[in-house]
């Protein structure tokens, strides 16, 4: 059986080599050589920031939420949601449809030149592990290089496993390296459990990253060096405090929990981790600057931990073609994540009225905050920043985007995009093949405006954490363990403060006051404000309506669109077209097993292990 087992572990999990006793794999020399210089083992470490020459695939990016949503594969998390539709009808409608196969399975986790993010980060695990193994063998080294490099590795491995469970469920919680003589068929830890350990690594990273003097990688606001260093995608002490508060967020949700970890438990580690990030001099930013945080400059002092993708063309064969599409970017190859009726609905009106049910649209409109037949009118200032809709002005069309029917001439009218024609809109499922809305809408928050080659560079940032996720970890830690009025961690701003402090900057009033008095009502909330300030960004929709198991229930049901179609202007229809909510064509519907939770591994690579028990497959 051990035959095998090695064998498991050497291809789904990412070693070139199970003789790596003598000679690393990575780098090709002596060990003693390795271990022994600063210079050789940080290069033997920065194999998990870059890859190797012979192996990019080694690379933590792979387990960055936009590297998944921009390579080959061509789907972006989002489009297996009910938060948004595929143009193209590829990948991700099987996923989303519960049909994943293997081939599937092999792209997203093992297969090179796909997004093997399972490959890649039981890889980074275990250099991790051999730098923590070995950081006594360095010699002539300061305390402040030594606690750096341990720190980084504590962190990473605490990441690695993070991006493990996340996407795929509980795991071994591997904190040394494996050899010939130890036990490979590793039983998997309950997720709250491997969520625990993970937030054991990042104390440990904190403690060390603090004594290396390493709590920015930059200066502070003010300061030299201000959002410039090029140590910026290395983690820092306030990542670490502020991953380990999402670790135990992740570990306290119905998904997980299983007493391992409780909300206050959370809720206490949120709380320390916005007082340091505050310290150190972090803070939202104005929201007239609110995109930048994604695209147009490199990092912001709002993202606690980003990674710059580099600058690109719109029309380059690889960029954001899973979040663009063939109108913006021009290369047929694109996907295209188009958001949904259902996620335009989550967007408020400006005054706070809800207009996520019918009931709420009566409401807000019997209020006269909301009509129907001029629906994106009067909104939530984040919905002109994040959705692309009919008669949106953007900085490549200032006559506005078309999105409509125009039954006098028969015609979807074009928009003037860097002064090309360009067609947004298209009769639902007549081009399955190409990345054009079926909903009414597109993505807007990774775009510039321009088309193709025209307008400047796209500079594109994964803000990996930022100031307004921890406010609003914080704001549901504290609501689930203490209530609306709750405080933890020993700061004094309550549950209902943080998440009106997100809302707030956004220029959104209070939480309405029917709402915020009581825990289950304002749960609702803080869960909504999540979609809307986080929306199309870190897979977090994606795994948040899994780990709070809503996603059983939004993904069953029907999946909207608005189809809008021209007519004269009158007091019915102010706007001279006429807004119809239609429901997506029947083979862009969603469905939902409990399989969907997690993604497998391939069957062929589980079945080698006795111990390592797969998801239910698909």
């Amino acid at each position: 059986m051990r035959k095998y087992i090695v064998i498991l572990f050497c291809s789904l999990f990412g070693l070139n080599s199970c003789n790596y006793l003598d000679v690393d794999p990575e780098l090709g020399i002596d060990e003693e050589d390795i271990f022994s210089s600063y210079k050789n083992f940080k290069a033997y470490f920065n194999v998990v920031y870059y890859g190797t020459e012979s192996d990019y695939d080694v690379n933590l990016t792979l387990g960055f939420p936009l590297q998944a949503d921009i390579y080959t594969a061509r789907a972006s998390f989002y489009q297996y949601t009910d938060m948004a539709d595929a143009g193209r009808l590829i990948t991700s409608q099987n996923i989303k449809r519960g049909t994943m196969g293997d081939r599937i399975i092999s792209y997203l986790t093992i297969e090179r030149s796909r997004s093997p993010i399972s490959k890649s980060m039981f890889q980074i695990i275990r250099i991790c592990n051999r730098t923590i193994e070995n950081i006594d063998r360095l010699r002539n080294t300061s305390d402040e290089d030594k606690n750096d490099l341990l720190g980084q590795a504590y962190f990473i491995r605490a990441y690695a496993h993070f991006v493990l469970v996340r996407y795929f469920g509980g795991m071994p919680y591997l904190d040394h390296s494996l050899g010939e003589d130890d036990e490979w068929d590793l039983t998997r830890l309950p997720a709250a459990e491997t969520l625990r350990r993970c937030a054991e690594d990042y104390d440990t990273a904190y403690e060390l990253l603090r004594q290396a003097g390493k709590m920015r990688r930059d200066g502070r606001p003010g300061e030299a060096g201000h959002l410039s260093s090029n140590e910026m995608l290395f983690p820092n002490g306030v990542a670490a405090k502020a991953l380990k508060a999402r670790a135990l967020l992740y570990a306290a949700s119905p998904l997980n929990n299983n007493g391992a970890v409780s909300w206050a438990d959370a809720a206490t580690a949120c709380g320390e981790a916005i007082a340091i990030a505050e310290e150190w001099g972090y803070a939202m930013l104005d929201f007239s600057n609110w995109n930048n945080n994604y695209y147009g400059v490199t990092y912001t002092n709002e993202q606690i931990w980003a990674w710059n993708r580099s600058d690109r063309m719109l029309n380059n064969n690889e960029f954001l073609c899973a979040l663009l599409a063939e109108p913006q970017g021009g290369h047929s190859a694109a996907s295209g994540t188009c958001p949904t009726q259902n996620c335009v609905d989550m967007f408020e009106t400006a005054n706070g009225y809800p207009l996520n049910t019918e009931s709420d649209r009566d409401i807000a409109q019997a209020a006269g905050a909301y009509n129907e037949q001029d629906p994106y009118n009067n909104r939530d200032l984040r919905f002109y920043k994040t959705i692309l809709y009919d008669g949106a002005v953007v900085a490549g069309a200032p006559d506005g985007v078309n999105i409509h029917y125009d039954p006098n001439t028969g015609t979807w009218p074009t928009t003037q995009l860097n002064g090309r024609g360009r067609t947004f809109g298209i009769p639902w499922g007549s081009r399955e093949s190409d990345g054009y809305t079926n909903t009414g809408y597109y993505q807007l928050k990774w775009w510039d405006g321009h088309y193709g080659t025209s307008g400047p560079r796209h500079a594109i940032t994964d803000p990996l954490i930022r100031m307004a996720e921890l406010y609003l970890n914080y704001a549901e830690a504290v609501n689930e363990a203490y209530g609306p009025e709750g405080t933890a961690g020993g700061l004094s701003l309550t549950a209902l403060e943080a998440v009106n402090m997100v809302r707030n900057r956004a220029g959104m009033p209070d939480v309405r006051a029917e709402y915020s008095s009581d825990p289950t009502l304002l749960r609702d909330r803080i869960r909504n404000e999540r979609n809307v300030e986080l929306a199309f960004e870190g897979h977090h929709y994606y795994f948040d309506s899994r780990r709070w198991m809503t996603a059983p229930t939004t993904m069953t049901a029907t999946q909207m669109g608005m189809y809008i179609e021209k007519t004269d202007v009158s007091s019915e229809y102010p706007n001279g077209k006429i807004y119809t909510r239609r429901p997506l064509n029947d083979n862009r519907q969603a469905t939902w097993k409990s399989a969907m939770y997690y993604i497998p591994f391939p069957t062929s690579e589980a079945n080698k292990m006795t111990n390592f028990v797969n998801n239910e497959m698909w």
